[in-house]
């Protein structure tokens, strides 16, 4: 699961490029599909990796096939903690599994966008809201218990809340989700109040976000203490690339059906396949560019392998500067989203692993609702656009203009390694100029592009988010955000997010997500461009895969037995 709270990060580009990992290392390093011989056949004679190398030459790894589930791990994390400097791969080896959260965020049936989620009881048995929505009141589980025996009470509770919105713990992926408690208190050993500044529909969310740590292992050193968690799993072992899970026969709630579990490290996709095919994987869960579609079809995994799709809740956007002129006007914005061809970015540019968006919002997206559909590339549509906003070529030198001023727009770009911006911000731009429109390229480092994206002379900056499904967007479109770089203001957005916070139910959000949605197809304070759609393969042995939030329950899932081909 993605699981990081929604915050606006840099991508392909800032205006038009800055790249950003979703994992912890160095991306897997093959040679271009087209210009190389079949990536499964050089991995046959190519090194193994330690963690691979290792078991390939000790009989265990084969011993353990009928109780050990055993993901494909690209990017090693840093550092393995519940709460500090969280990565993809950490968050979810940790939590749930090992740390528990108070309220579970449990998926439809059916995976996400096929309905909303639920509230489900985690170490919490029961929660009451109080007090028109300011007062909340949790009660533990009597049951639930840290893997050394001590029972989880509300100090640990207490504690850590109080260091998740704590500024100088520097939490910032889980203080947002806390901006309006006031304070968590004590009851008794197994009940907490929290007190909150005004009613919030969100905070709930924000529990399933969190992971209780005790306070005994963590209160006297947050960063050194050890993984002793209160899920079904615990850390048996972190070695040679490999985070082993191991059943914990202590639990008391619902058994998993997988004794044990192992996240092995390698680097290499075409060697990672290739260990898939040979029994050593049964989880690839992002293939890269070079092997979709071709090595997903291939006979070799086919056979024995389904196709995977994560749908994380990350998506692309366009930013528009809505107090700097012209894209302060409306049908400016609207007419520069008509000029951005989504399916060719989504085809050409990320080779079918990026699904076209409106926006937003789309079913298990970061606004879990119905959204509109995805623009079509409509050049004559935008130039009407523009005609009723004034802005025309009268003079006929290729320019736009309205009262004497040339339609020009100021662009940030992050500069790549051959001093130019990246194919999506051409293909964006050159679309932009076809439209008779004037572009300020500016090219800058990250770090450069970081601090001007803000100013207040920019027109247009190309941005990815990169949150939670079902998130609250009002950092992002809200007047004031935190995300929102473009100023942007609108009372019908604000009315339409405070009517979306009042809401405490997940399945009651959905209409007025959809509301939010046509509203912000009107205004358009950021045009959404492509929502990221990584591709991998889970093995046939593997039952109970639900997707939800870019990552799947392992607690929930089995082992079957597979008739032979």
């Amino acid at each position: 699961m993605s699981h990081y709270p929604p915050q606006a990060r840099l991508a392909a580009v800032v205006a038009a490029a800055v790249v950003f990992a979703a994992c912890d290392a160095t991306p897997a390093r093959v040679k271009p599909w087209r210009h190389a011989p079949d990536p499964l056949a050089v991995a046959e004679q190519a090194p193994r990796s330690p963690a691979l190398a290792k078991d390939d030459d000790d009989l265990g790894l084969r011993q353990r096939r009928d109780h050990t589930l055993r993901i494909h791990v690209d990017a090693m994390p840093r550092t393995l903690h519940p709460l500090l400097s969280p990565s993809v791969w950490g968050r979810r080896i940790l939590v749930g599994p090992v740390f528990q959260t108070l309220v579970r965020y449990a998926p439809p049936a059916t995976g996400a966008g096929t309905g909303p989620g639920a509230y489900l009881p985690g170490l919490a048995r029961s929660w009451r809201i109080e007090l028109g929505g300011t007062q909340v009141i949790i009660e533990l589980d009597p049951d639930a218990r840290w893997q050394d025996g001590r029972p989880v009470t509300s100090v640990d509770v207490q504690f850590t809340l109080d260091t998740a919105r704590d500024p100088g713990r520097h939490l910032d992926h889980l203080r947002g989700s806390l901006a309006n408690v006031v304070s968590v208190e004590l009851v008794n050993p197994r009940i907490v109040r929290v007190r909150l500044s005004h009613p919030d529909g969100w905070f709930l969310r924000g529990l399933a976000e969190i992971p209780i740590v005790p306070y005994q292992i963590f209160g006297n050193d947050l960063a050194g203490g050890a993984l002793i968690g209160s899920g079904p799993y615990r850390v048996v072992d972190n070695k040679d690339g490999v985070v082993h899970l191991s059943r914990w026969d202590g639990y008391k709630g619902a058994r998993p059906a997988i004794p044990d579990i192992e996240y092995a490290y390698q680097p290499d996709a075409a060697q990672a396949l290739m260990a898939a095919k040979r029994g050593e994987f049964d989880v690839i869960p992002s293939l890269i560019p070079e092997h979709w579609p071709g090595q997903a079809s291939a006979p070799g995994l086919a056979a024995s392998f389904a196709p995977l799709e994560l749908a994380p809740p990350r998506f692309r956007y366009a930013l528009f500067g809505a107090t700097t002129p012209p894209t302060d006007d409306p049908r400016v914005r609207r007419a520069l989203g008509l000029l951005i061809d989504r399916e060719a970015i989504a085809s050409d540019v990320d080779r079918g692993l990026a699904r076209p968006i409106a926006g937003p919002i789309w079913p298990g997206g970061p606004g879990d609702g119905p959204g509109p559909n995805p623009p079509a590339l409509d050049p004559a549509a935008a130039g009407r656009l523009l005609d009723e906003a004034g802005w025309i070529d009268s003079d006929g030198d290729g320019l736009r203009e309205k009262a004497g001023q040339k339609l020009r727009l100021t662009v940030l770009a992050l500069e790549g390694k051959n001093g130019k911006a990246g194919p999506e911000v051409d293909k964006i731009l050159d679309g932009l100029r076809r439209a008779n429109i004037g572009l300020d390229v500016r090219l800058g480092t990250e770090a450069v592009l970081r601090n001007k994206v803000n100013d207040d002379g920019v027109n247009l900056a190309f941005l990815e988010w990169n949150g939670a499904v079902d998130s609250d967007l009002t950092r992002l479109v809200g007047t004031g955000g935190a995300d929102n770089a473009g100023r942007f203001s609108s009372r019908r957005v604000d009315q339409a997010l405070a009517a979306i916070a009042a809401v405490w139910e997940p399945e009651s959000r959905g209409p007025l997500v959809g509301e939010l949605a046509a509203i912000l197809a009107d205004e358009l304070p950021i045009a959404g461009i492509v929502r990221v759609a990584p591709q991998g393969l889970v093995n046939d042995r593997v039952a109970g895969v639900v997707v939800w939030d870019g990552w799947f329950d392992v607690t929930a899932c089995r082992l079957v037995a597979v008739p032979a081909p």
